[in-house]
Parts: C-alpha cells; structure tokens; sequence
C-alpha cells in the first residue's frame, strides 16, 4: 500500500506529510472515546500524541496496512523516547 520507503529519522514529518497527500485527518470514533475511558479508568495516563493519532487514521483510511503501521508506530514511538545526551 506504501509505496514510499520509510525514513530512519523526521518521521513525524514524514507521517504528517503522508496524511496530507491522502487527505486523511484523524476522526475519533464512539471506540476510540471508549478506549480512552477505559484507559482513564485503568489509571493509565497513556494517550496517543498527534501523530500516533494519524497512523491510526492512515490506517482506517487503508493508505498503509497492518504490518505498515505496526513498523511506523514503532518506530516513531523510537524515536520520539530516544534519550538525548546531555
């Protein structure tokens, strides 16, 4: 489905961009409402960032499949908590 190469770095940018060539924007659903209650109930203060968001939103969109939004989801997660020298 992706016909671009993933990059080892400026994912965000990357992902933001792809959203914008596909026209894909990140609409919460009933679902994704419940899941963030649930989560708030398990005391888990874990919400998805913009980006995350829009590899969902590429994902229900079918711009990348499963297997592509696993790996991008990944690594961008790596790269955003990569630990900076001080």
């Amino acid at each position: 489905m992706l016909n671009q190469d993933i990059p080892t770095a400026g994912l965000s940018t990357f992902i933001t961009d792809l959203a914008k060539q596909h026209g894909v924007v990140y609409v919460k659903t009933g679902s994704s409402a419940l899941a963030e209650v649930i989560t708030g109930l398990a005391g888990d203060e874990v919400k998805p960032d913009a980006v995350e968001r829009l590899i969902i939103a590429l994902r229900r969109a079918n711009v990348i499949d499963g297997r592509t939004m696993v790996k991008l989801l990944g690594s961008y997660l790596d790269e955003k908590f990569v630990v900076q020298p001080i």
